[in-house]
């Protein structure tokens, strides 16, 4: 019976093997004809976006036809939105299931540095936005042409590495070329359509994803522009939840807290500042919403210090928050300060605290990635400071000596990671922090989406629910055939989740 199961694997990976060999290379891209597509926006979501997409591809998810999708990843890691870097390129002759895409290569530029607010912010430059908080980057970096990768020593050259992509529960071998450091960047002004071509899915963003809708990041970045007058978002129904995330050192205060409040046995206390016991189950320790919002908060967070968390007086603590275009950090002002949910007649609202209000003791940066919020959680483990900031929970750590040295905590003593999927609490309801994807489609007369660009958004927007990821749900309103949550906020962020 062993000798038969090992001639199947064999004969599974030589499949495997064969099928990558069939990878849409940068000859093939540039031999033409191609279609190209430029995605923009929230870096949450980008291995959600990547699978739903890689779903359309010939011989993947089912789809009939040879396998070529291939990857091109700016950073080491082995395939979108897993330690990839903020710009990336994947490549598939498309399948039925993209419908008028069918039988064509497709190349897919994705983009997320800087955040959900990317998604619309080229498109409001082009549509000229005065920008009086200098929200709008002048510019946007993608992966330089696929054509012009692979000479010169250029991250295409050689022969691909490859990375199992898992879809619908079978694993599927896709080509994966990694430091693809070489960029081009695009500048948008109300003149300039990225450069002088102006071809949209190359020289501009079609669109994007964002963590929360267009009227969110609005109020938040006093934008003036209404949605209309650059395109237009639909609701994924998909929701994404969020967690806190703090360095070891934090970890493990909280820990201490708990064991003397009489919450968690005190077996959980064996660990230390840089090597805390992160089982989960039974010695994960809770962080009260109140004491985030009060180093999160512009007006508490000078009379802030370690303290705040049990830590000795005047000893530092690190916040490690988002820019302000990140649809992450729209969440956590949500969710902490009530911003911008509570800025009617009534109040409420709180103003984030923002790096230029540093103090001695709280040390606050602002991170244009969720990578960027990890590598600062691992460096304050490293000098042994308290730090905490808010990652989606599509992210896992993978604990070693040198890396990922940060973990989930509970929030107001409920996790956000008691299951594997990472989901588990906020789909029965019991975990709060989460919101809703949108869609945006770039549209109007002055930077329109490619009719690629359209099919391609409207089709990754469909399958993203039928993803089983972590940290990923469709909602009731999605109609998925997934797993469902039991309530939805129907595409309002500031609306409670109805079950």
């Amino acid at each position: 019976m062993k000798m038969n199961l090992s001639k199947i694997a064999v004969a599974v990976a030589a499949l495997g093997a064969a099928q990558a060999a069939f990878a849409l290379t940068p000859a093939q891209v540039n031999a033409g004809p191609t279609t190209y597509v430029w995605l923009s926006g929230a870096s949450a979501p980008t291995n959600a976006v990547f699978r739903s997409v890689m779903a359309l591809c010939n011989g993947l998810a089912g789809n009939g036809g040879a396998n070529d999708a291939h990857m091109y990843l700016e950073g080491a890691g082995t395939e979108p939105g897993k330690s990839s870097g903020d710009r990336v390129a994947y490549a598939c002759t498309m399948s039925s299931a993209a419908g008028s895409l069918a039988g064509k290569k497709v190349v897919v530029y994705h983009t997320v540095e800087g955040g959900s607010f990317n998604a619309y912010a080229p498109h409001l430059s082009m549509a000229g936005e005065p920008n009086p908080h200098g929200y709008l980057p002048g510019n946007l970096k993608r992966v330089n042409d696929l054509k012009s990768l692979g000479a010169g020593g250029k991250c295409a050259a050689g022969t691909p590495a490859i990375t199992n992509v898992t879809l619908n529960g079978v694993a599927y071998p896709i080509g994966r070329y990694n430091n693809c450091s070489d960029t081009i960047t695009k500048t948008f002004t109300a003149s300039l359509k990225g450069d002088a071509a102006g071809k949209p899915g190359e020289s501009y963003p079609d669109g994007g994803f964002s963590d929360t809708e267009y009227l969110i990041n609005r109020q938040n970045l006093d934008i003036g522009l209404d949605l209309g007058a650059i395109g237009g978002e639909v609701a994924t129904n998909v929701g994404q939840a969020f967690g806190v995330a703090v360095s070891y050192p934090l970890y493990h205060q909280l820990q201490k807290n708990d064991v003397a409040s009489g919450i968690l046995a005190s077996t959980c206390d064996d660990g230390s500042p840089t090597a805390p016991v992160l089982t989960p189950a039974s010695c994960q320790p809770s962080l009260p919403a109140q004491r985030y919002s009060a180093i999160a908060n512009r007006d508490t967070v000078g009379s802030a210090d370690g303290s705040l968390f049990g830590g000795p007086a005047g000893s530092i603590v690190n916040l490690v928050r988002r820019v302000p275009t990140s649809g992450t950090q729209s969440a956590s002002n949500m969710r902490f300060l009530a911003k911008p949910c509570s800025t009617g007649l009534s109040g409420g609202s709180l103003e984030p605290a923002r790096a230029t209000g540093s103090t001695p003791t709280v040390v606050i940066t602002e991170q244009s990635s969720t990578g960027g919020v990890k590598s600062a959680l691992n460096t304050a483990t490293g000098a042994g400071q308290f730090a905490l900031g808010v990652v989606s929970a599509e992210n896992t750590p993978a604990p070693t000596a040198t890396a990922d040295r940060w973990a989930f905590v509970k929030l107001d003593r409920v996790s956000p990671n008691s299951d594997a999927q990472q989901r588990a609490e906020a789909m029965d309801g019991s975990y709060s922090f989460w919101y809703e994807l949108a869609a945006f489609t770039a549209g109007g007369s002055v930077s329109p989406a490619s009719a690629a660009g359209t099919d391609l958004i409207a089709a990754a927007a469909a399958t993203l629910g039928e993803s089983d990821l972590k940290g990923i749900f469709a909602t009731p309103a999605a109609g998925s055939s997934g797993p469902t949550s039991k309530g939805a906020r129907l595409g309002n962020s500031c609306q409670p989740a109805i079950q």
